[in-house]
């Protein structure tokens, strides 16, 4: 099955980018501190990384084996 762990990769590698690159940016223009943005951003890649895995994780999706 490499081919489909090759294509559940490819989803979580895109996912993230996307939802990742659009919270960066709504935090760059909408925030003015430069601290606030490092935050929002930061805060935004670790709710993406959590939504992420709990999706993954309720579509019994194994990851490691």
């Amino acid at each position: 099955m490499p081919g489909e762990r090759a294509i559940r990769i490819a989803i979580f590698v895109f996912m993230l980018i996307g939802l990742c690159s659009v919270i960066a940016w709504i935090s760059y223009a909408y925030l003015k501190e430069l601290i606030l943005q490092i935050a929002a951003i930061a805060l935004g890649w670790g709710v993406t990384l959590l939504v992420l895995y709990v999706g993954f994780k309720a579509l019994d999706w194994n990851w490691w084996s």
